[in-house]
């Protein structure tokens, strides 16, 4: 298998971890820069971004949550737990990291448009959305051991992607227990291998 990927993206470091973590034999192509007319990504599918996964059948796999239910998929157990409580709220955080992901890489397209272009009132409303997932987070993984799956991989992510693109945020203010969590994450080799370059 092959996966296609940019290494600041937070969707794909998601896929690329997980990769990790489930044991598989992945290869990781570096996709940049992809604001491309004739990318290569675009003969494979329409959407020409990362990441995405070319199988070893050749089918192309493109949607971050979509690669890693696949992964999931070829390696049960390793990505998600076992025992059910504990799966659901793995899947709870998943849906919480992926939240945040997307409201964070909204706002941070909305603020690179020109200034007469922005909308002020998507750029509260998704800070605001922000701001619910780290108090939510800061809550869940107070005292939570580092331990890795699909779950903690989207938060992981997010918060990279936050420390990259919304520094100005500073999330870690008011949010201990959050940031000693992903401190202590970020001690984990392939979580530390596969950080944003800012």
């Amino acid at each position: 298998m092959k996966l296609h990927y940019s290494h600041n993206s937070p969707y794909a470091r998601r896929v690329r971890l997980a990769v990790r973590v489930a044991g598989l034999e992945v290869e990781e192509v570096d996709a940049s820069p992809l604001m491309r007319d004739n990318h290569p990504l675009l003969q494979k599918g329409p959407g020409g971004k990362v990441p995405a996964l070319e199988t070893d059948a050749g089918t192309f796999i493109c949607e971050t949550l979509v690669i890693t239910g696949h992964l999931n998929q070829l390696a049960p157990g390793k990505l998600l737990p076992v025992d059910p409580s504990a799966m659901e709220a793995a899947l709870e955080l998943e849906g919480i990291g992926s939240l945040l992901l997307d409201s964070l890489f909204a706002c941070s397209h909305e603020k690179r448009r020109d200034a007469n272009e922005q909308s002020p009132g998507l750029i509260a409303k998704e800070t605001e959305r922000s701001a619910r997932c780290y108090d939510v987070l800061d809550a869940r993984l107070a005292g939570k051991a580092a331990e890795l799956n699909l779950g903690t991989i989207a938060v992981i992510a997010a918060l990279g992607y936050a420390d990259w693109r919304h520094a100005e945020n500073d999330w870690r203010r008011g949010h201990e227990s959050l940031s000693k969590w992903f401190d202590a994450m970020m001690q984990i080799p392939d979580v530390a291998a596969t950080h944003p370059k800012f």
